[in-house]
Parts: C-alpha cells; sequence; structure tokens
C-alpha cells in the first residue's frame, strides 16, 4: 500500500500486479490480495491484473473478483487475463502446459465467458473447452471493469480482440512461449516497422480497441541497466535502457506509434523513481 501511494504521488496513471507464485524466484503476494491493499491505499490509480493466469483461474472466479474489485475502487479496475506463459510454474502447480494453439483457444473462449460477466452478471457458454451456465453473480456495478487480453502474433489476436476492451500488443522476443522472459537476440532483431505491422493489423481487425503495450526500461548508473543495452546493439528498443530523459523521449516516442496505454517494466528498483521525474515531472 505504502509503494502504491508513493506511485500516486508521482503521477503514474495506474498499476499492474502479476499472477505468480514467484517471479525471477523470489516469492510474491496473491494478485487480488495485492490490489485491494493498493485500491485502500490509493484513491486514483488505475488498478490492473498483469495478467491474471488462465491456466489457473477459473473465468468465473476471475470475472467475480474483478467485479468485486470494480465496486470497493470507485471503478478503477483493469482486468488483465492472459493465456499463461510459465511452464516450471505450471508444471509446479500440477497443472498442465498445453501447447501455445491450445492456450490461445482457451483464452479466447475465457475471455468470451468473462466479458459476459462483467456485463451483464450471467453467461451460458458451450465451448469446446469450458462448459457453463451461471446465474447473476455480483456484486452490481455502475461501469464495469476493462478487460484487458495481451497478443504476441496475429493468430491470437484475431481470437481475442472481439472481447476486449483493451488490446496489449508485444512485440517478438518479449514473450517467450513457456518461460516468458524477455529475448535479447530476438528483441534486437525487432525492428519499428514490425511493431507498425502489428498496429495496422489490430486496427484493420477492430479500429475501436484501444492498443496498448509492454515495454521493460532500465534507468541510471546500474551495470544491469548498460548490460541489457548492450546487448540490444543496434535495436531501437536500447533507447528505453540509459539516462532517465533518453528513456523518457523513448517511451514517448513508442507512444506515438499508436498506443494509448503502457505497460512499464523496471528492470532494477530506482528506475521508476528515476523515470517519474523525467517523464512526469515528478
Amino acid at each position: 500500500g505504502v509503494w502504491a501511494a508513493a506511485r500516486e504521488a508521482e503521477g503514474w496513471h495506474g498499476v499492474g500486479v502479476p499472477d505468480h507464485l514467484w517471479v525471477t524466484g523470489r516469492p510474491v503476494p496473491h494478485v487480488w490480495i495485492t490490489l485491494a491493499e493498493i485500491a485502500v491505499a490509493t484513491r486514483r490509480l488505475r488498478l490492473g491484473t498483469s495478467f491474471a493466469n488462465n491456466l489457473v483461474r477459473s473465468p468465473v472466479e476471475f470475472a467475480h473478483a474483478a467485479r468485486t474489485l470494480q465496486a470497493t475502487s470507485g471503478g478503477r479496475v483493469d482486468a488483465g487475463l492472459g493465456a499463461g506463459w510459465d511452464e516450471a510454474e505450471a508444471r509446479a502447480l500440477g497443472v498442465a502446459f498445453p501447447p501455445g494453439g491450445e492456450r490461445s483457444q482457451r483464452l479466447a473462449e475465457a475471455l468470451a465467458i468473462v466479458r459476459a460477466l462483467l456485463h451483464d452478471g450471467s453467461c451460458r457458454f458451450e465451448g469446446r473447452w469450458y462448459q457453463l451456465d451461471v446465474a447473476p453473480i455480483g456484486p452490481s456495478v455502475d461501469t464495469p471493469p476493462r478487460l484487458v487480453a495481451s497478443a504476441t502474433g496475429r493468430i491470437t489476436m484475431r481470437r481475442v480482440i472481439p472481447h476486449v476492451d483493451v488490446l496489449e500488443i508485444q512485440p517478438p522476443g518479449f514473450s517467450v512461449p513457456g518461460k516468458g522472459s524477455m529475448d535479447p537476440a530476438a528483441v534486437a532483431a525487432t525492428g519499428l516497422d514490425d511493431v507498425r505491422r502489428s498496429v495496422g493489423a489490430a486496427r484493420d481487425l477492430r479500429a475501436d480497441v484501444v492498443l496498448g503495450t509492454f515495454l521493460p526500461f532500465g534507468c541510471g548508473p546500474d551495470p544491469l541497466v548498460a548490460r541489457i543495452r548492450s546487448r540490444l546493439a543496434d535495436s531501437p528498443f536500447a533507447r528505453l535502457f540509459g539516462e532517465p530523459d533518453a528513456v523518457a523521449q523513448a517511451i514517448r516516442d513508442h507512444a506515438g506509434l499508436g498506443f494509448e496505454r503502457i505497460q512499464l517494466g523496471p528492470t532494477t528498483p530506482s528506475s521508476l523513481e528515476a523515470l517519474a521525474l523525467a517523464l512526469l515531472g515528478t
């Protein structure tokens, strides 16, 4: 709560909480409990699941939690649902890790269910992966949470875009199937024209969807920042690692490619505070 209040004071628009048991080997708290704590400690921040894991979350439980947080937070929820990428975590939980095509199909069906539950409170669904009939669930909300999904490929994009309010486009290399960690070699091979083509493909499918993306970044003198920048070589994404003013400009330039929502992932603990001064003026 204290951390989130500090981010709100810096001027950030929202915070995203991952749905994992561990991140880089360190235990993390439960996604919904953490967001509830942040909701109590803040007044303005958007509250996002980034992203809830569809391999281990029932779409009904996910929608119920999102509606509850929406009601208690005054309507600040971005309900992000993902296909699940961490194979090691799935195995540790005793959950099967299906091939990418199946995970994509499961996500599309789950999003259809969640959208119905967020907007109507009830859903009857007969699909390949889900069959259910859910009577109205609460609590009552004046405005449904925004439904968010991410896509790393065109097939998944086509499957999920009809159901969401926000589509997060991840460039190649930022999500490695089965592992999820950034692959610097793949990122370095990705150009801004690739990003523009993905934005154009999404707009061709649905002109009114809000487009977002995820960008890792690093600011300051930490050796890790310099190491990542060096590994990205001449990639345009190398600009996301360096001095705060330069990183802030790189983020603004990336937003200009057609993104209305950018999630930022700091690679060092001090990066967020340093970037706030450059990007938000606080």
